[in-house]
Formats: structure tokens, sequence, C-alpha cells
């Protein structure tokens, strides 16, 4: 018996754009009628279908996938199945470093009521990041080759980032001078070996006043928004001592308005 290729998208929950790029890539090869240009598709072409939906479920791709059907040997289909160990190995890894991420950010993101416009001493992460816009202004992508491209695949490793030069925050009446980009703590980038170039700068770990700032709307942020971290670090005998950067936590929605939540870092001495 043979079936149209609706009939074959009903049975096995494949849509029909997908069957038809399944034919395109050579995965199945329906006959075709000379009368009206119908596909129809026998048992063997939806075995192969049936097959293919194993195979891309253990992440082969479709050129893989064709190999295995139309071209392997019991001893390459063996081996194909063997790499896979490997992979799964890999995934795993990288999920549990995930799973890692996802905690930190939950827990950044249930402290932020708390810490908001409140400040302490807290330890600076050490990260590599790089600044991709000053202001409104982007900066060309030939200015970075393939940095930003590489750097968005580790999503959600890399962070948006801020970078705020301490003269300009202390000339705070004058300017409302930053920077933005992307950031990334090196633990994360030494295990996901994310490249680095003479643009990525590095932040040791380091002394810090931590506190959270809330930007409103569009056009909103201010550098006057860390009034509130340079007066404590003042009456603690503290002093500024280098770039303040932070994270863009959250964009939300709330009575009040439109809401961005940052976590900032400012670098500290003693001034005594």
């Amino acid at each position: 018996m043979e079936y149209k290729i609706g009939e074959v998208s009903n049975i096995l929950n494949i849509p029909v754009e997908t069957l038809r790029y399944y034919e395109k890539k050579h995965i199945v090869q329906p006959k075709k009628s000379i009368k009206n240009r119908y596909r129809y598709y026998d048992a063997w072409e939806i075995n192969y279908l049936i097959e293919c939906k194993k195979f891309r479920s253990y992440d082969f791709s479709l050129p893989e996938v064709k190999e295995i059907l139309h071209h392997n040997n019991l001893n390459d289909f063996i081996d194909k199945i063997d790499e896979r160990q490997n992979y799964f190995e890999e995934q795993l890894n990288y999920y549990k470093l995930l799973k890692q991420k996802n905690e930190e950010y939950i827990q950044s993101l249930k402290q932020i009521k708390r810490n908001l416009w409140k400040c302490t001493l807290t330890p600076h992460p050490e990260i590599y990041y790089f600044i991709h816009r000053y202001n409104y202004t982007y900066k060309t992508k030939n200015e970075f080759g393939d940095l930003i491209d590489r750097w968005l695949e580790f999503f959600p490793f890399v962070e948006n980032l801020i970078e705020i030069q301490d003269n300009a925050l202390l000339n705070r009446n004058n300017t409302n001078d930053h920077g933005w980009g992307f950031s990334i703590k090196k633990e994360y980038a030494d295990a996901l070996k994310i490249p680095l170039n003479e643009k990525v700068k590095h932040v040791a770990r380091s002394e810090s006043i931590y506190t959270i700032i809330c930007a409103g709307d569009k056009g909103s942020f201010s550098l006057k928004l860390l009034d509130h971290a340079l007066t404590f670090i003042k009456e603690h005998d503290y002093k500024l001592s280098g770039t303040v950067t932070g994270n863009l936590l959250a964009r939300v929605h709330e009575q009040n308005g439109y809401n961005r939540y940052i976590e900032v870092w400012l670098p500290v001495t003693k001034s005594s």
C-alpha cells in the first residue's frame, strides 16, 4: 500500500515541509505520479523516515543520517554509534555547567529586592569581557573579527556587561559615558574554551563594593544611579580604584513601569 505525503505526515507526526526537505536531502525518494505529481510513500520509505527520526534523536545531522541509512556497513554503523558516547559525555558536562550557571542566576534574581540600592563589600568575580558599544553607538563588526559571533554562541554563560570608567563616574554631573559589552566568568571561559584575543580584557578577583541599581525605560540610565554607592565608599573610608563593571540581571514590567535591574561592582581600596 502507498500513502500520500499528508497521510505520512499524520502517521509519523512529521510536517509536510520537513518530509519534502528530507526528500531534497535524499533521505527518502517517494514515487511521483506522472499524472498529478503527487508523492506516494510505500512501507519501505516510511521505514527510512522512522529510522531517520530515531537517528536524529541521537543528534546526528541529516548528512550523517543519510550515510547511515544508505551507505554504512555494519562496522561503520557501530563506529558512528560508538562515537556518540563521547558526544553525550561532552553534552553531559555542558549541561552540568549550565545547571550550575542557572543556579547562580536564580540566586542573583532572588536577591535583587534584598540588595537593591544597598551596598556590601563583595569580591569581584574573575571575568573576561569586551566592549562593543559606547553610549549608544556600536562599534563596527570589522573591529572584532568573529569575536562577537563566537561569544554569542556561548549564551547563557555570557552576560550583558556594563563598563563605567572611574573618572567618568567621579565626573557624573558632567558626563554619562559608559560602555556595553559581553562578559563571562573565567571558570566558564576556561571550561568552554571561549575564544579570547587582544580586544578581551581580564578582571582579576578584587575587593569591591557590590550593589544593585534599577534603571527605567529607554534613555533613563544615568551614572547618578550610583550616587548611593559612592556615598557608601566615602563613609566607610574607601576610595574608588578602577573601572566599574556590572551585569544586566533582568528587564521586567512592574506596576511602577519598565525596570532594568543591574548588578554592579565598584573596585575599592582603603583610603588610609
